[in-house]
């Protein structure tokens, strides 16, 4: 062996592998796709049904991973009031909606207690507004102390024992 050291040469950059290096270091950007979402086509004011004020379609963009945030159809729509006040052409998010209010507040309602064969009724006045299966606060008639119950599909407040 002679006294002359070898240095490696690089290997060759090829423009294949700066292209995939560059794109390594680009951001992913998400899917989206354009979509006729439905809108209020009047001011939905909080408790009154989109449905019932009418419905339009406007396309939007909308990324995929917020896609599940919104009404995309109309049957969405069946059985739900606003939560808040919703304008005209704005897409609709379905936290903006709710099912109606079974019980209103200040109103009588009747209590239902079960146990076993025993059912013991009442009178009581809600005492905040409250949708099926919602817990609501009521003041029994009777004794005035309040009692906390589930709505129930009828009106009523199921009070647990």
């Amino acid at each position: 062996m002679s006294g002359v050291a070898t240095i490696p040469r690089p290997l060759p950059f090829s423009l294949a592998a700066a292209a995939g290096l560059a794109a390594l270091l680009v951001p992913v950007q998400s899917l989206a796709a354009e979509l006729e979402l439905p809108v209020p086509a009047a001011v939905v004011y909080p408790g009154q049904s989109v449905a019932d004020r009418g419905v339009a379609y406007k396309a939007y963009i909308v990324k995929d991973e917020k896609l599940p945030l919104y009404v995309i159809e109309d049957e969405m729509l069946a059985g739900q009031v606003a939560r808040r006040t919703l304008l005209p052409g704005k897409p609709i998010l379905l936290s903006d909606l709710k099912t109606p209010d079974l019980v209103r507040a200040g109103a009588a309602v009747t209590l239902v207690f079960r146990e076993g064969g025993l059912v013991i009724t009442g009178l009581g006045t809600a005492l905040r507004s409250a949708a099926e299966g919602e817990v609501v606060r009521v003041r029994n008639a009777d004794s005035g102390v309040i009692v906390s119950g589930i709505v129930e599909a009828n009106g009523s407040v199921r009070i647990r024992g």
